[in-house]
């Protein structure tokens, strides 16, 4: 392959690594081990690509004024080493040689790094992470003449130009993002050390506390050292136990580690017994367990602003006088949760909150109870794991599932099998009612000689005193889930319209459900306009319902579904019709959705536990056979799942490999 024509996407397609790898061979900007290091040079070799660097270095500037130089902290950090690899790219093409010098974030070392680069002809310019935040520490570098811009970090003062990221914007995204989920004791961890950037970050949290009228003056700060591992990782951890927060922002790249680490080393459950939303975007982030929701800074909108600021600054001379900013993105992954409020107010609990002793499991082994299953409706792997997460719970103490009754979505149906369930007289029923008004009646009635425990919904007119309790998904983050994937699909499209197609029965899970879904677009993807709403009262209405919303609004770019059997049927209409372009999103995971996103038209959704829910009811129900006082409302997690990860999210969820097309 000669040189001329061969490209670093086809040496990486070669040596079967990715084109980061390469650059970071060419560039030395990453470690690469030296087996693969070596197989990258002599693929360079043998194409003719190293004669390509050749030149392109003998076209680069040399002599007075031709090297460009990084000043920065250190290179351990990411958003540093990206900024080396950015920078770097950035200068050379357009003909300066680029050189990096370190300063330990260091004053002392600062000043003597910038006196020799103040006196060397061959500078051109400077790019600096300043260590001071006072303008006055840089005057002789200012009256030197020398070009220099400042990243990252700002200074209090006249005389330097900078390009910061929107840090008081981001902290703010992140904070409000966990207030919209529930959270309001939020523990927010910031670097100890002084700086612009520190403050900037406090004030987006403490601006988003405002919002919400909370009182600022007992918000949780924390000042963390983040030079010692060990103190910083106890900081967190006292901090942790003494304010006991549901929700903790990390102000720093190091202060997500650090967080990390104390989480674990207290046994702390994510996002279950507290929710984190990390900061910087280190690469392990999204390989955590939990994958962290993360504030991910851009990088290479930073370096391409600094850069072009610093060569108009050389060619033109032009100062410029007000600050660039590059944008912070809050990336909602797994480690944060929704707290959710139950039908009657009460705030959820968690299902590990859930414990049986030992002389409980005694008694129920001893007790030879007996445990009778109602569901609206059975025939899919998501009930069917429902069930098993019951049986499998229930079978650890010796408790009998004595019946299992499938209600086909019939509220008439499903009353005279409760009047069934009555007779064989059961020491507990789970239950999950076809409709909340329909079957009030009948489920009253049965409250009085049995103990009741809900799943998903409870019926109209049952007071507390009626049932033991209810367990569900969170609902709420369920629906806000599906929305949220809708408008971060379509976030960078100008205007799209959507139809939504909910669920017309009177049922309060998947009211709200539905509800969250169009909260969450309305609130903030101002570009997305919901054209039509239309109810379905039973799951076959769907797709006629489908076919009219289309023929009326042709427009329309994607639709939200209540869930995933009336979303098939919607999606066979959307099929007849010619339009698979239409992007769709719903909730809860089976083999027939899957399959059709694996297709392409299911873009995203939010699912279920089944087993794990099955589980959770269970647990109650065996703890309420030999115990009072339980929560009266149980919420589990959902999970959401993209196409890039289907097959994990099958695993996950299902607890087995996911089946191959059929």
């Amino acid at each position: 392959m000669a040189s001329e024509k061969v490209t670093i996407k086809q040496i990486a397609e070669m040596a079967g690594v990715s084109i980061a790898t390469v650059s970071h061979v060419i560039n030395r900007t990453r470690y690469v081990s030296p087996e693969l290091e070596e197989k990258v040079l002599r693929i360079m070799r043998e194409t003719g690509y190293v004669n390509k660097l050749v030149e392109k270095e003998r076209k680069l500037k040399v002599g007075r004024e031709s090297e460009i130089i990084a000043v920065l902290p250190n290179v351990n950090s990411t958003i540093y080493r990206d900024m080396v690899s950015h920078l770097r790219k950035l200068i050379t093409e357009q003909g300066y040689q680029f050189y990096v010098a370190i300063t330990g974030d260091d004053k002392g070392e600062e000043e003597q790094v910038l006196q020799g680069l103040i006196t060397n002809k061959k500078v051109a310019g400077i790019l600096q992470v300043l260590v001071s935040e006072k303008a006055s520490d840089y005057k002789k570098l200012i009256d030197s003449g020398v070009p220099f811009v400042c990243m990252e970090r700002n200074t209090l003062g006249e005389g330097i130009d900078a390009v910061e990221f929107c840090d008081r914007e981001g902290m703010f995204k992140g904070t409000d993002y966990l207030l919209n989920c529930g959270h309001e004791n939020i523990l927010l961890l910031r670097e100890n050390m002084p700086s612009t950037t520190r403050d900037e970050r406090t004030r987006g949290f403490m601006e988003a506390l405002k919002k919400r009228n909370l009182n600022v003056n007992d918000a949780g700060i924390v000042d963390v050292d983040i030079e010692n591992e060990d103190k910083g990782c106890l900081t967190i951890q006292r901090a942790l136990n003494k304010i006991i927060p549901t929700a903790v922002i990390a102000g720093g790249n190091r202060l997500t580690l650090y967080l990390m680490k104390a989480i674990r080393n207290l046994g702390i459950e994510c996002p279950e017994k507290l929710s984190v939303v990390g900061f910087g975007d280190e690469g392990w982030s999204e390989l955590a367990e939990p994958r962290l929701t993360i504030l991910k800074c851009d990088v290479e909108g930073l370096c391409r602003q600094a850069v072009a600021m610093l060569f108009e600054k050389i060619n033109v001379g032009k100062v410029i006088s007000e600050p660039k900013y590059a944008d912070i993105e809050l990336i909602v992954r797994k480690s944060t949760k929704m707290l959710e409020n139950g039908p009657g107010g009460e705030m959820a609990a968690s299902s590990d909150s859930i414990l049986l002793s030992r002389d409980e499991k005694k008694k129920l082994r001893n007790g030879h109870y007996r445990v009778a299953i109602s569901f609206h409706y059975t025939g899919t792997a998501w009930a069917e794991l429902h069930e098993k997460g019951i049986r499998d719970e229930l079978e650890k103490y010796g408790i009998d599932v004595i019946s299992v009754m499938d209600a086909h979505f019939d509220s008439k149906l499903q009353n005279a099998q409760l009047e069934g369930i009555k007779l064989q007289k059961p020491d507990a029923v789970i239950a999950i009612p076809t409709d909340d008004k329909e079957t009030s009646g009948r489920f009253m009635e049965l409250s009085e000689v049995t103990k009741l425990v809900f799943l998903s919904n409870i019926p109209e007119n049952l007071g507390k005193q009626h049932y033991v309790s209810c367990v569900s998904v969170n609902e709420w983050e369920n629906g806000t889930n599906a929305g949220r994937m809708m408008g971060e699909y379509f976030k960078d499209k100008p205007k799209v319209k959507a139809g939504f197609l909910v669920h017309g029965a009177i049922f309060y899970g998947t009211r709200v459900r539905d509800t969250a879904a169009v909260k969450v677009i309305q609130e903030n993807y101002k570009n997305i306009e919901i054209v039509a709403t239309r109810g379905f009262g039973q799951i076959e209405n769907t797709y006629q319902l489908c076919k009219e919303v289309l023929l009326a609004y042709p427009e329309i770019e994607t639709l939200y579904i209540s869930w995933d059997r009336p979303a098939l049927l919607a999606i066979k209409a959307l099929k007849e019709m010619g339009r698979e372009d239409v992007a769709v999103f719903t909730t809860d995971l089976d083999y027939e959705i899957a399959m059709c996103m694996e297709d392409g038209i299911v873009k995203g959704l939010s699912t279920q536990r089944p087993y794990e829910q099955g589980q959770a009811v269970a647990l109650v129900a065996a703890k309420s056979l030999v115990s009072e006082g339980l929560p009266k409302y149980v919420g589990v997690q959902p999970y959401v799942v993209e196409e890039r990860e289907l097959r994990h999210a099958w695993k996950d969820i299902f607890h087995e490999p996911m089946p191959e097309k059929r």
